[in-house]
């Protein structure tokens, strides 16, 4: 279990000698008071520019829950990042060309432009720096990094998108102006995003609809690779078994993209859950969680490379 508590080991460390901070904001957009929460490191008054980066919650969740679930904090604190975690309208990032199981999707909501507004005011109030701005989140939250990665490509340095994918739809057009580097991190057994693609077993109510029916794993995976431009053949590592009680294992390849890298950790039977993370649902609904790694240890580490 010493992946899933070193972060907390860090937290306590840390909380001895230095103090950071969670401030709860608001900021304007098309007439829509729209919120957010910034955290603060604590070496923040001492730096110039900080790593920022977006932790965007997954469809129904908020960012006030987000930030318990990613315990991401600990690791920011440490490697000083700010991180933001924007609130979505009625729980659901909008996404053109991407259904959403939240029945109260409004699709007349510019979420990039609420984004791209939240990373001029990170930049010029908080220190941001804007060449190292990433972007992560689960289910939604994933989705929504991928689109960002195509929407706002001249401003994201990297994403790491969990239990995520993207449309048939949103599929025909989804392309890179630049290289960016992507961690990717999906479970075989997750019943939300099936990993095989289609609709997922809380998403009939829209079958059929190409907005819902989103590509495999793996071919989503092909697909960034030739974006970035890759080295066809990845390097593959099994990583360590280090909670055989978890039922999960997992692989990570990793392919070389000139100056970028494309990072895929494929869960045997995981779900639709946070590497040692919680079980915020009952197993037959959303699966296993792993607890052989900490996804926010391994999100780090990745975005530590840009």
């Amino acid at each position: 279990m010493k992946f899933c508590t070193y972060t907390i080991i860090s937290c306590l460390l840390i909380s001895s000698f230095a103090h950071s901070q969670n401030i709860n904001k608001t900021i304007l957009i098309d007439g829509l008071l729209r919120n957010y929460i910034v955290h603060l490191p604590p070496a923040f008054d001492a730096v110039k520019k900080l790593p920022l980066i977006v932790a965007l919650h997954g469809g129904g969740g908020t960012a006030k829950a987000t930030v318990d679930f990613y315990d991401l904090e600990p690791l920011a604190d440490k490697n000083t990042f700010i991180v933001v975690y924007p609130d979505a309208v009625n729980k659901a990032w909008n996404i053109p060309g991407m259904a959403s199981r939240v029945k109260r999707l409004n699709i007349n909501v510019d979420d990039v432009k609420f984004i791209s507004v939240l990373l001029d005011t990170m930049i010029a109030h908080y220190k941001a720096n804007d060449k190292k701005v990433f972007c992560t989140g689960i289910s939604r939250g994933a989705m929504f990094s991928y689109y960002l990665a195509d929407a706002l490509n001249a401003r994201i340095t990297a994403i790491a998108p969990v239990c995520g994918g993207i449309s048939a739809t949103m599929a025909t057009t989804y392309s890179f102006k630049k290289p960016i580097p992507v961690l990717m991190i999906n479970g075989t057994a997750d019943p939300l995003v099936n990993y095989n693609g289609g609709f997922g077993r809380m998403n009939n109510r829209n079958d059929g609809n190409d907005d819902a029916d989103l590509l495999p794993t793996e071919t989503l995976l092909k697909k960034i690779v030739s974006l970035n431009a890759c080295n066809a053949k990845p390097a593959i590592t099994q990583l360590p078994d280090a909670d055989v009680s978890d039922e999960c294992t997992e692989t990570e390849s990793i392919y070389n993209c000139n100056n970028v890298k494309v990072d895929f950790i494929k869960i045997e039977n995981g779900g639709h859950t946070w590497a040692c993370g919680t079980q915020y649902l009952p197993k037959f609904i959303i699966g296993k969680v792993c607890r052989d790694f900490s996804a926010s240890q391994k999100i780090f580490d990745f975005f530590m490379q840009y």
